[in-house]
């Protein structure tokens, strides 16, 4: 559903209201209380050529032609002749006529329909190529390849203007000599004009730029010429809406919707016969409006109260010859232009890489053939670092992950053994109470069970003082203390005391880890994952349809084009309020591609609140600030 197909809806359902206005009971014809053969004939092709919905594509141009040529259509109103209508009449040839002209009106739509498309999708191309030469012209890399692919047929050119003057100078040996000189003056200066490169040997990518600009100069012009055909178009179109009050209360003038249609019609046939043919807008606009001009001044004369208007069978046959004449012709000659003037064929562009590849062949099958057991090698390494990629960053983090969720012992994160700082605080107190017991000036004999208990008790709780006592007065006689032994026990007793002390802190932090085993497990899991979703996505990019990899591009082209919008919107100059032609043809065209954008980023509901949006901002009859605001809408609504 396009821009241009919703607004010919909405024409559509104005004509609708016309036709039941001319419909009524008591204006039918009656044969034995039935329509007539050619009204209910009318009847049908107005049901044929209508658009009824806004998705529902425009005729086919051969098909819409097909029926408008249809000769029963008009056989009792001639092409050659003009219709003398009284304003208060009722004879048949009245409503015969009525019916005509709906059907002028809605095949007026469905011609000029097709023409807005062809004009749109030109204009997109037009804008494609466009922005090529806009990437050309951006760095010197860019130009300097240019200037190598299109250097062959330069080349050619160039060999073919020598011989042409060589030709030429030889078949001028038997004139004068001043006919000869400036012959020779003539040829010269229209090969510099012609082929201005092959001369300028200095500075090719100079040259290359310089011809580079005037293309985009020319496709420029011709979009600008596009656009304003899409505002004329489009403004014709809207003096067909009118307010429901008008239509439902009294008769619309007759010849208002009327000299709208003729107006439609010289609209569409001046647009495609001027548009190839005009070089700038302001041109391309005063030959539009002097055609229309001069054709709306055969259409009606006032005259003693009657009025003569161009029968709708004229309409109809210039329809068709739009049709299958002026728009079948305009495709051609943009299709041409656009081939003079736009991006050059892939065969330029690509010959250098394919003549690189078809070279260098042979040498590239050589190294295949001679390192063809290195390059299995290295594939079969390749998918063995995969498999264990897969196995230890992947496949046994999230097994380890699983058993921590299941609290499994296997997978318990642990620094130390459970039993270590038992056993080592166990050997401790033993070690301490046989020091204490072995030294008669500490234990005064066998200890007691209670005090053994008591010195226990202590070492739990980190107290070596009998220990430390012993030590401190041993390190007064260091010699004695170290014959007798009692130094060097209590100093072994202080390491295992460091021992344990050590164990302590280290299940301290065992236990914080087996706290946060979950936290731990995750980020195990996560550069295995990671990588793997990275890869996924290269990889479903790189072969998949790229609908996801495209939604952040799409949205980036989006912000773009709402920028494109508002610089068109500030940058234009209204008159009364209003953009020009072409700044409104320029608002379809940014309109029609952010529909086109928006369908992969919205959908459903969103999808045509923004389409409603559009309609706003295309609104020309409301006025620029009004528009401006509906831009700020559409930026804090879609893309905040």
């Amino acid at each position: 559903m396009s821009i241009v197909q919703e607004t010919a809806c909405g024409v559509n359902n104005q004509l609708d209201q016309l036709q039941q206005q001319i419909t009524r009971p008591e204006k039918l014809l009656y044969t034995e209380d039935t329509p007539s053969l050619h009204v209910r004939r009318l009847q049908n092709v107005i049901g044929s050529i209508s658009v009824t919905s806004k998705t529902q594509p425009f005729l086919p141009a051969t098909r819409l032609a097909d029926l408008l040529a249809d000769p029963t259509l008009t056989r009792q109103l001639p092409i050659s002749a003009e219709v003398q209508i009284e304003t208060d009449s009722q004879t048949e040839e009245h409503d015969v006529s009525d019916y005509l002209w709906l059907v002028a009106a809605k095949a007026a739509v469905q011609a000029s329909g097709l023409v807005m498309h062809s004009l749109l999708d030109h204009t997109l191309h037009l804008q494609e190529e466009t922005y090529y030469w806009n990437d050309v012209l951006g760095s010197v890399w860019n130009s300097g390849l240019y200037t190598a692919q299109t250097a062959p047929a330069r080349l050619w050119h160039w060999s073919k203007g020598l011989s042409s003057f060589r030709n030429v100078s030889s078949t001028s040996l038997s004139r004068s000599l001043a006919a000869r000189w400036a012959r020779f003056y003539q040829i010269a200066r229209e090969s510099m004009s012609e082929y201005p490169l092959r001369f300028n040997w200095a500075s090719p990518i100079r040259s290359c730029r310089s011809e580079i600009r005037q293309k985009r100069d020319r496709l420029l012009a011709m979009t600008d010429i596009h656009t304003s055909s899409l505002g004329l178009l489009m403004e014709s179109w809207h003096a067909f809406q009118t307010d429901d009050s008008t239509v439902g209360g009294a008769q619309l003038p007759q010849t208002q919707w009327q000299e709208n249609v003729a107006r439609v019609v010289i609209l569409t046939e001046a647009i495609l016969r001027q548009a190839v043919n005009q070089s700038n807008v302001a041109g391309f606009e005063e030959r539009v409006f002097t055609t229309l001009e001069e054709d709306q001044a055969g259409i009606h004369m006032l005259d003693s109260g009657r009025f003569f208007t161009q029968t709708p069978a004229n309409l109809i046959q210039r329809l068709v010859t739009v049709l299958r004449d002026q728009l079948p012709a305009h495709r051609s000659s943009m299709s041409t232009f656009v081939a003079l003037h736009g991006r050059p064929s892939r065969v330029t562009r690509y010959w250098i890489p394919v003549s690189l590849a078809v070279l260098s062949s042979s040498a590239s099958l050589k190294f295949l053939a001679r390192r063809q057991d290195q390059i299995l090698q290295w594939i079969m390494d390749f998918g063995a670092t995969l498999i264990d990629f897969g196995g230890n960053w992947v496949v046994d983090p999230i097994r380890k992950l699983i058993g921590t969720i299941r609290h499994d012992e296997k997978s318990e994160i642990a620094i130390m053994s459970k039993n270590s700082l038992v056993a080592d605080r166990a050997s401790l107190e033993r070690m301490v109470i046989d020091f204490v017991r072995d030294r008669p000036d500490t234990s005064q004999g066998r200890l007691p069970i209670e005090d053994t208990t008591a010195i226990a008790n202590a070492v739990k709780e980190g107290d070596l003082t009998p220990v430390l006592k012993a030590y401190e007065r041993d390190l007064r006689t260091p010699f004695v203390g170290t014959v007798r032994g009692d130094l060097v026990r209590a100093l072994l007793i202080q390491i295992q005391k460091t021992k344990v002390d050590v164990e302590i802190a280290i299940s301290g932090i065992d236990a914080l880890l087996k706290s946060q085993e979950l936290v731990f497990g995750f980020v195990g899991l996560t550069p295995g994952i990671l990588v793997s979703y990275a890869t996924l996505r290269w990889l479903i990019g790189l072969f998949g349809n790229r609908r996801g990899l495209q939604r952040g591009k799409k949205q980036h082209e989006l912000r773009r084009g709402l920028r494109t919008v508002t610089r068109i919107l500030t940058s234009a100059q209204p008159s009364d309020g209003r953009v020009s032609y072409k700044e409104s043809g320029r608002l379809i065209c940014e309109a029609e591609a952010l529909l086109q954008k928006i369908k992969l980023v919205l959908g459903g509901v969103r999808y045509q609140e923004f389409r409603e949006d559009i309609q706003d901002l295309l609104d020309v009859q409301s006025g620029v600030d009004k528009q401006l605001r509906v831009v700020d809408r559409m930026r804090w609504v879609y893309f905040q």
